[in-house]
């Protein structure tokens, strides 16, 4: 993730790689694929990471559920940040 970078524009990123290297042969488990995703972000998202981690089974979530709950903590953090 960089600085100033929005979920939307990480899962843009992180879906046109994953294509790539499927495209290539690559094969990814739904864990591989979000722990990385999870590794990539920024400190701001560490309480965000860490009940996710805990609370959640890696193995059977797919990463656009994943990317959801990204997106949903996203739209939250932004509105307490203007209240």
């Amino acid at each position: 993730m960089k600085q100033g970078e929005n979920i939307a524009d990480v899962q843009k990123r992180f879906i046109h790689i994953v294509n790539h290297l499927k495209h290539l042969g690559k094969i990814f488990e739904e864990e591989e694929l979000n722990v990385k995703v999870l590794k990539s972000l920024n400190r701001t998202w560490l309480p965000k990471v860490t009940a996710i981690s805990e609370s959640k089974d890696l193995t059977s979530m797919m990463h656009a559920e994943l990317f959801g709950k990204l997106r949903k903590y996203e739209i939250h953090m932004t509105r307490m940040a203007e209240e």
